[in-house]
């Protein structure tokens, strides 16, 4: 089931505490305290005073945020930078009403997947023209600015292009090499391994798969490269989805789960996923670059390595799993000024520096690539000399839908589940879910 004969598709370009949340939102409702409300510098001009919003608030980001934050302020004595995190399950909707209401902060960290949602509110301030006159363009990746206007429906730039994730197959070493065998090279090798490091009685299994949230991501990770397919949608807007070399693949994909994967990893999020390949209970795992930290804390450096997601059969390699992280400025900010100095801070040498390799991410600013931390961290290194092949084409997840979340996580995590218990065929699931990504792909062209 294998074979790959799907045609080579061009890419369509048309087209403080929780609890402080509702105090801030509350007093920005009556006060108009954030970026719309009274001028947040001193009361007899004194320093200005930005806020900042954090929509990803795991504990050891939200302390290396604030330390980025104090090195600014450092930097720029006159400039204060306030800090709030944002509840991770609601957060859209704390931005929302903040809008509405006109009481909206300074500065977000929002995921390209927000970034339509809040261009359609217009929201956001477009960077471009304070990004190309800072002579940006020419310091940080190239492939990091496109995909970070990809996100956006208008083409714009709103995201800082700062840092960047990109998935990889890990894998423990130390596996490998007890059964003698070599590191996965193709697609073949990488079911052969599976299936060969597999052995139930002991709970061991050659791969772990993710069944549960967030499961979208690892899935075209695996599936697309496989199948050779470089875009979501042909021209004429019409979802690759359910193309033949993608269903083909998906459902060699699916096959593992039960055989070479735990049964339980049909609600598998990522935090099980890390604890099965932890324990030993996996020998590989498909995630991004940003977790390399965690399993070597776990395992040590000696026992984890990464491959890139193999060619297809056809030869063609596809990069997927790629997605710029950054910042972003509110239209609304009194103090565009101050908060554009903060943007550029986190793109900056020193800045982007300490908040690539702290966050396990590899950085926008070129000169920064060129720093050790990144030069001798495996799975960054895989990534890059993956997006090095002249040949390799980057596959960009069309975050400038606004429906593209909604389909791919609410939507479809239910019948994947059922694909994986065989209640749902995978061409069905692909099918059904290819009309409605079609739909809204269609509905952005008319526009």
């Amino acid at each position: 089931m294998r074979k790959n004969k799907g045609p080579s598709l061009k890419r369509n370009r048309r087209g403080g505490t929780l609890v402080g949340v509702a105090a801030i939102i509350t007093a920005a409702l009556g006060l108009g305290a954030c970026g719309t409300g009274t001028d947040s510098s001193g009361a007899e001009g004194g320093d200005v005073v930005l806020e900042l919003w954090d929509t990803d608030t795991r504990p050891e980001r939200t302390e290396n945020l604030k330390k980025l934050i104090s090195m600014f302020e450092e930097k720029n004595p006159s400039i204060k930078v306030n800090y709030l995190g944002l509840p991770t399950d609601s957060y859209m909707q704390k931005i929302s009403t903040a809008i509405a209401t006109k009481a909206t902060p300074d500065i977000i960290t929002p995921k390209a997947s927000d970034i339509s949602a809040l261009v359609a509110q217009k929201a956001l301030a477009p960077l471009d023209e304070k990004f190309e006159g800072g002579g940006w363009d020419a310091k940080v990746s190239p492939a990091m600015t496109k995909s970070s206007k990809a996100a956006s429906p208008d083409g714009k730039l709103y995201l800082t292009p700062a840092t960047s994730l990109a998935d990889v197959i890990y894998y423990r070493s130390d596996f490998f090499k007890n059964a003698g065998l070599s590191a996965p090279t193709s697609w073949d090798d990488f079911y052969a391994v599976a299936d060969k490091l597999t052995d139930k009685s002991t709970g061991k299994f050659g791969y772990t798969l993710r069944g549960g949230n967030g499961f979208f991501s690892q899935f075209v990770q695996m599936v697309y490269p496989q199948a050779g397919v470089d875009t979501f949608f042909r021209e004429d807007g019409t979802s690759t989805l359910n193309d033949p070399a993608v269903v083909a693949a998906a459902e060699d994909y699916v096959d593992l789960y039960g055989k070479d994967t735990a049964e339980s990893d049909l609600t598998a999020d990522f935090k099980t996923m890390v604890a099965q390949f932890g324990s030993g209970g996996a020998a590989m795992l498909s995630h991004s670059i940003g977790s390399y930290p965690t399993h070597v804390a776990a395992l040590g450096a000696d026992k984890v390595a990464a491959v890139a997601p193999f060619p297809s059969k056809s030869g063609k390699s596809v990069l997927s799993g790629r997605m710029t992280t950054g910042f972003a400025m509110f239209e609304t900010s009194k103090h565009k000024e101050a908060a554009w100095k903060f943007l550029e801070y986190t793109m900056s040498v020193e800045g982007n520096s300490f908040w690539a390799q702290k966050s396990g991410y590899l950085p926008g600013n070129l000169e920064v690539a060129k720093e050790s931390w990144v030069t001798e961290n495996p799975a960054m290194q895989t990534s890059i000399k993956a997006l090095e092949n002249k040949d390799a084409v980057v596959l960009e997840q069309p975050f400038y839908l606004p429906e593209f979340n909604s389909i791919t996580t609410t939507e479809m995590l239910p019948e994947w589940q059922r694909v994986l218990q065989k209640q749902l065929s995978v061409k069905d699931f692909l099918t059904q879910s290819a009309e409605k990504l079609t739909k809204a792909q269609q509905k952005y062209m008319k526009k």
